[in-house]
């Protein structure tokens, strides 16, 4: 056959039962109640609304709204400052006196600094 004639309709998409755009009541509650509990899940959103996963799923990412996992992380105050500095002046002298010190620290990169309280995760709605 002719590459013209193998395939008439340019889209499946069109094939079936119609998709609902969503009822306006419902997707009005669904983003009430993110606005009000932020930290809750897809999961439970549908559980608490009696509707489908994926359904509560579309809506937050048709409002441009992004899944964010909610971190409290410590945030620098005025004393940590001079606390960093007294910890600096006294490594320096530890390595004055044993060139070998900082080999003898076990550096790790197992926590996460920012300069704000919000860490950027997976179940934390934001605008």
């Amino acid at each position: 056959r002719p590459k013209n004639e193998r395939n008439l309709t340019s889209s499946h998409r069109d094939a079936g039962r119609p998709r609902t755009k969503g009822i306006p009541a419902l997707k009005e509650a669904v983003l009430e109640e993110v606005d009000e509990n932020p930290n809750i899940g897809t999961r439970n959103f549908a559980r608490n609304l009696y509707v489908n996963s994926s359904f509560i799923h579309r809506i937050p990412n048709l409002e441009k709204y992004n899944p964010y996992h909610y971190t409290k992380v410590q945030a620098l105050t005025r004393d940590d400052f001079p606390r960093r500095v007294n910890f600096c002046q006294w490594l320096q002298q530890q390595v004055e006196h044993d060139v070998n010190f900082t080999r003898k620290i076990l550096w790790t990169n197992e926590s996460v600094f920012t300069r704000d309280r919000i860490f950027n995760s997976h179940n934390y709605h934001c605008l």
